[in-house]
């Protein structure tokens, strides 16, 4: 199945709805017999591990076969067509996107001219901002990888630019108590315009993308979830197997563009506890298709791992969401089943989540009054929290919690109620005593008292925005296997690898930003493979 860049654009709407649904288990289906897979005289058999050896002939064959049609995919796709290669793209859903479309398309760059206009900030640096990320990984980060990302950012903002997007608004990310703030700088770009068709954000992003794979000839097969990796009797990644039996020839090779574990509840339980709670209790905000299968292709073909563990996460985080445009300062704090604050309310909300998730039972509570909540759920709670705008339904629903003292707040809650009390009276008194938060002093909006009833929990519920974590690759995007040496001719990017991130995610625009970086690289190194 083919779908013009115009039937993409028309259908943005209702891209949930159509994704294909049919998610597997942790492994890729296997037949039950070696033919099974293959509707056509030259299938190719197919191990349970998602390995197949190659076919007699094949079906259909590029230079370069790209499997996912998300961000990073049809970078990868761009690059290796810029490159003069052909390309067929392998998607499992009924259209492009991924993850990126439902994205706000927000990149972080450092040194930009945007920063300088609508900022002021004319002392970043690529230095800086490579320095930032390892930081925050405390060190875990892939230091190549995150310095490739850093350096190519510039690069990646500029083919979104040359393709008349405009990046007119700029953010910071919230305050992490281990990072040197000398190295933290607004760098996140965001187009806030839609253009005339309408699109902006995630939607703007992979219709740039999708412009450029059409203008270069790029074939685009849509319910086609890649399989199994082919690979001939020398080792070499020689092409892909889908679903249907079919087998496409990558002559100079296969990019895996799969993203992440974001609907493998098995894979997920294996790598990422947190991302399997969000699962569980239906918190995802994902592409339905993300099933894990490139990773576990890479897996089976000898991949090694990296930076697995962690998840994307937001939540309704009280106090301030710095990263989200028109979010008011708001008041109020966040405590554990115990009472007890454990985190600055409004820093970076990656590390809020992270804070939250090792909580016990990963349960925390916004804890605020009706000053705060006079101000609206909107205020209070991240959009994608789903709150409406009148308490009472919500607090009828079960959603928010609400009493006339924090006692009785407590019991509902089954938090401490002697230490909400405490720490409730603790934040008033720092509030009476100039407004300075001394339990956690990186603090500085919503530094208001807790003192107006009734008062009000908000459960700090956090919510899964993709995977991290995947196949281990090196600079030129190709992946290694467990000694550390390249898979001739298999290359990854996007959250199907992994190493730029660790447990957290780094701050908004990275995961737009390492579909692109990647994607790019991995698509022009590709290119220049010999054939097989």
């Amino acid at each position: 199945m083919e779908m013009s860049r115009r039937g993409f654009v028309a259908s943005l709407g209702i891209m949930a709805a159509g994704a294909t649904a049919s998610l597997a288990g942790c492994a890729p289906s296997a037949p039950s017999d070696k033919n099974e897979m293959a509707n056509t005289s030259t299938g190719a058999g197919v191990a349970a591990a998602g390995v197949a050896a190659e076919p007699a002939s094949w079906d259909a064959e590029a230079d370069v076969v790209v499997i996912g049609a998300g961000g990073a995919g049809l970078a990868a796709a761009v690059a290796a067509g810029q490159e003069g290669a052909s390309v067929i793209v392998l998607e499992s859903a009924k259209m492009a996107g991924g993850n990126t479309v439902l994205s706000t398309g927000m990149m972080q760059c450092a040194a930009t001219d945007e920063q300088a206009a609508i900022m002021g900030v004319t002392d970043d640096s690529v230095e800086k901002h490579i320095e930032y990320y390892m930081q925050a990984s405390e060190g875990m980060a892939d230091r190549d990888l995150v310095t490739l990302m850093c350096t190519e950012a510039p690069n990646a903002l500029q083919f979104m630019r040359d393709r008349g997007v405009v990046y007119d608004f700029v953010l910071g990310n919230g305050p992490i108590p281990f990072v040197d703030p000398d190295v933290c700088r607004p760098r996140i770009h965001f187009c806030a315009t839609p253009n005339e068709e309408g699109l902006m954000g995630g939607a703007l992003h992979i219709d740039v993308l999708m412009k450029e794979c059409e203008s270069l000839g790029v074939e685009i097969i849509y319910d086609a979830p890649g399989e199994a990796l082919v690979r001939n009797g020398s080792g070499v990644i020689t092409g892909v197997v889908d679903a249907s039996g079919k087998t496409y020839h990558g002559k100079k090779g296969v990019v895996i563009a799969t993203c992440s574990y974001d609907r493998n509840e098995e894979m997920a339980r294996m790598f990422s506890p947190h991302m399997a709670r969000t699962m569980e209790e239906n918190r995802q905000r994902t592409c339905l298709t993300n099933d894990g299968k490139g990773i576990l292709m890479g897996m089976a073909a000898g991949a090694a791992l990296a930076g697995m563990g962690g998840a994307l996460g937001i939540g309704p985080l009280i106090g301030g969401t710095p990263t989200l445009p028109g979010t008011p300062e708001v008041g109020g704090i966040m405590v554990n089943k115990n009472g007890l604050r454990f985190v600055n309310e409004t820093g970076h909300y990656g590390w809020v989540i992270e804070q939250t998730y090792a909580q016990e039972q990963g349960k925390a509570w916004g804890i605020f009054d009706q000053t705060v909540a006079n101000q609206g759920p909107a205020a209070v709670a991240s959009a994608i929290s789903g709150l409406g705008e009148d308490w009472d339904a919500e607090v009828e629903s079960g959603n928010v919690f609400r009493a006339d003292t924090l006692e009785e707040l407590a019991s509902q809650t089954g938090i401490n109620a002697n230490n909400l009390k405490s720490t409730v009276a603790k934040w008033n008194e720092d509030m009476a005593n100039g407004g300075k938060d001394t339990v956690f002093e990186g603090r500085t909006c919503g530094m208001t008292p807790i003192s107006t009833p009734p008062y009000y929990a908000l459960p700090c519920l956090d919510y899964n925005l993709g995977g991290i974590g995947g196949l281990r690759i090196n600079t030129k995007g190709q992946v290694l296997d467990t000694c550390g040496e390249p898979i001739p001719h298999l290359y990854a990017a996007g959250q199907a690898a992994g190493g730029v991130m660790v447990t957290w995610y780094p701050g908004t625009g990275t995961g737009v930003l390492t579909t692109m970086v990647f994607g790019l690289t991995a698509g022009k190194n590709v290119a220049a493979e010999s054939e097989v």
